[in-house]
This record gives structure tokens, sequence and C-alpha cells, in this order.
């Protein structure tokens, strides 16, 4: 069977850390984390957890530093697929190990893509046009490690892993994205973004939820209403991929 990693970066994560713990325990193999300098218990609760094999810790908000020295941790574990997600983001219930297995087990896919949700608060998420196109896009990745991967040296939103070559597949694995339901973290992160990059109020605005249209969440992934969702995002998405390939056509002549 495929040695499943995850890797988590943390900051004062307590508000999620245990149902972020149920969820992924019954997922991962191992768990590598990354702690930038929790105050409230968060690092206390991880390290208890026996899925938890290594801890590092830094200081000072460095997104690309943190993910390039949690990757090169976690590959010291020798995982076969690795998952980057956050400590407010938890797969839909209904999945379990044995859908992990079945992806695990491709020869020809070396990564697969996962959409993310933006709740309003545990039973709703955002529904207007500009979140719903947000989850179109399948920006969650789990990939086959290879030492061609790494993160960019970014000190903010260092984005997904880059390098690694192959297939892509997007598939229908739901993430719940829970972190806009407490304005407190909300308001923390914000200000550690307008510290380094205050040009970008637009962006740190669009992190409150304001004027959004409440979806409720229905846990059972093959409902009708869940079918019609995502064939609605597939056309939100090709709408997406259109334009990048005239783009790319018109490059090349």
């Amino acid at each position: 069977m495929a040695k499943f990693v995850i890797m988590l970066r943390v900051k004062d994560g307590i508000f999620f850390a245990q149902e972020w713990l149920s969820c992924f325990e019954k997922l991962a193999d191992e768990i590598v984390v990354l702690d930038n300098g929790s105050t409230d218990g968060t690092l206390d609760l991880l390290k208890k957890h026996p899925k938890v094999v290594d801890v590092i810790e830094t200081e000072g908000y460095n997104e690309g530093r943190d993910k390039n020295l949690l990757y090169n941790r976690a590959r010291s574990r020798n995982p076969d697929w690795c998952l980057w997600v956050d400590i407010d983001e938890i797969f839909e219930p209904q999945l379990n190990r044995a859908h992990f297995d079945k992806l695990m087990k491709s020869k020809f896919v070396n990564k697969f893509a996962f959409r993310r949700f933006h709740f309003m608060d545990r039973t709703h998420f955002a529904g207007s046009w500009y979140r719903l196109n947000y989850s179109s896009g399948h920006d969650r990745l789990m990939w086959r490690e290879n030492p061609s991967g790494y993160f960019q040296n970014l000190i903010i939103d260092s984005p997904n892993i880059k390098g690694i070559k192959g297939l892509k597949r997007n598939t229908n694995f739901r993430l719940k994205h829970l972190g806009y339901i407490n304005k407190e973290l909300v308001d923390k992160k914000a200000e550690i973004y307008r510290a380094i990059i205050p040009e970008k109020e637009e962006i740190f605005q669009s992190m409150y939820l304001k004027g959004e249209r409440p979806i409720e969440w229905d846990d059972n992934r093959r409902s009708l209403k869940n079918l019609m969702l995502n064939q609605l995002l597939n056309v939100l998405q090709f709408t997406h991929i259109v334009p990048k390939v005239i783009r790319r056509v018109k490059r090349i002549f």
C-alpha cells in the first residue's frame, strides 16, 4: 500500500485542530507539522497525536521558507504521495482511506486535484458567483512524490507544489474551507498580510464573506443537488480554461 504523508503549516489553529485531526487521522499514514509560533495550545495538541511523527518550529511569517522546510522534512519520511493542506480545511465526511488508495494506485496520474468550498458557518458555504468560480478551480493538490518537486520561495501566498511533471486529474472530492467562519482569525490573517503587502487591500477585504448567498451543505456526495452543482462548476471551470488555451496558442504563433 502506498505511503501517504500529510503536511500541515499552522499558527494558532486550536479552533479547528481537533476537527482537522479527526479528518486526517483516518486518511494519512503520517502527518508532519510546521508550527509558526502558536500560543493557543495548537502545538501541544498536535504533538500528542500518534500520527504526527515530526514537528518543526519557526518564527516570523515566511510561507515559502516554511513550506520548503516542511517539505524537506516530509521527504525524509519516504512518502509515495503527499498532500499540503491547511488546518481550516477538511475533506467531506464520506471520504475514507479507501477512496485515496484508489487514486494512489494509478500508474499514470501524478497529481490529483480537489475543490474547496468556502463556508460561512458550519452548515452553509458561500454561493456567490465569485466564490463558486473559485471553487471550480480544483486548487488543492495531492501529488506522487518526486525529487523535482518544490515550493516557490515567496514570503506570502506561496502556491501549490511546482515541478511535479506528468498527468493531473481533477476529482470530485470536496474540501470544506472553514477559515472564514471565525472573524477573529480572519482579522489576524489580514493584519499579517497587510503588513507585508499593504497595496493588496482589495484581496484582504475579499477574505470577509459579505452579502454572500448561503447554500446548505449536503454530505451526500451522490445526491442530485451535488451532481448538479458539480456540473455547474465544471462549466465554470471550462470558461477559465478556454482563455488560457487561446493565450498559449497566440504565444506559439
